[in-house]
């Protein structure tokens, strides 16, 4: 299984990854490998007009600004799952 989980998601890859042999157990998913490619934030500042890097939801740009956008960080998504008949 491959997850992407954006850095400003509010998911915490590493207890992910602690807990996720407990949370397959006795379900389909036991025994499965956990990949999880994490994806940084980025914002779009309205007042300067800049792309920049966000390492938290409540962020300034640079500039100072707060009227930021976000571009991505915010993704929690199942990439791929493969299954077989074993």
């Amino acid at each position: 299984m491959v997850l992407e989980i954006g850095t400003l998601s509010g998911v915490l890859p590493d207890a992910l990854r602690f807990c996720f042999d407990l949370c397959t157990e006795s379900t389909v998913l036991q025994g499965a490998a956990l990949e999880i490619i994490e994806i940084p934030g980025r914002g779009h500042c309205h007042d300067c007009n800049t792309e920049v890097a966000l390492e938290r939801r409540i962020a300034l740009c640079p500039c100072g600004s707060a009227n930021l956008e976000f571009l991505s960080g915010q993704e929690l998504r199942i990439r791929e799952v493969e299954l077989s008949n074993v």
